[in-house]
């Protein structure tokens, strides 16, 4: 600026230019300041560019992990191929699984069918036992109204064994009993003729 001033100007300008210097030299001062103010208030990034840091890191080594796993150097025909194997694997193991409960179950049924037989043949037991008490009493009712008749009709006539059975059914000695018995039997003759 003092380069351009002619060398006669008067002393006025001379203040004037110096002045003008001077401010220009405060403001450019104020904007040092202010760039250094500016500078001192800037917040402090490097906890925050810290965990950024790690982040990145943890990032970086789960992608080594990733590149350095067989799959990721397998094709995808050879992926295919070993998906196919594993599922065939997991099918053969399902099988066994299923067969192994399929006669764990057949077995349980044929414990169950046979207590159920079992619980029948008891109660077919129990009905062949009551039909063969009942068939038994009722021979033997039959047999006792036949055989002791039979028998005394068998036994000599001296031992006078139908007057003792008589007189026993009644409940007399043996005269009473042949007493009443003729005399129950000459009724219904008397009322007939």
């Amino acid at each position: 600026m003092t380069d351009n001033l002619p060398e006669s100007a008067p002393a006025d300008d001379i203040a004037e230019a110096f002045e003008a210097l001077r401010g220009e030299v405060s403001l450019t001062r104020r904007a040092v300041e202010g760039l250094t103010a500016a500078r001192e208030n800037v917040p402090d990034y490097s906890a925050t560019l810290g965990k950024m840091a790690e982040a990145l890191k943890q990032v970086t080594e789960g992608i080594d992990r990733i590149e350095r796993s067989p799959a990721a150097r397998l094709s995808p025909a050879a992926m295919a191929d070993e998906i196919r194997k594993a599922s065939a694997d997991a099918r053969t193991e399902d099988h066994a699984l299923l067969r192994e409960t399929r006669d764990a179950l057949m077995r349980s049924i044929g414990r169950v069918d046979g207590i159920v037989e079992r619980g029948q043949a008891a109660d077919s037991q129990l009905r062949r036992l009551i039909w063969t008490g009942v068939g038994g009493a009722l021979g033997g009712m039959l047999l006792m109204m036949i055989l002791p008749g039979v028998v005394a009709r068998s036994l000599p006539a001296s031992w006078h064994v139908p007057e003792w059975m008589a007189a026993r059914t009644i409940g007399l000695d043996q005269r009473a009993a042949g007493e009443r018995m003729i005399a129950t039997s000459e009724k219904p003759d008397a009322e007939g003729s």
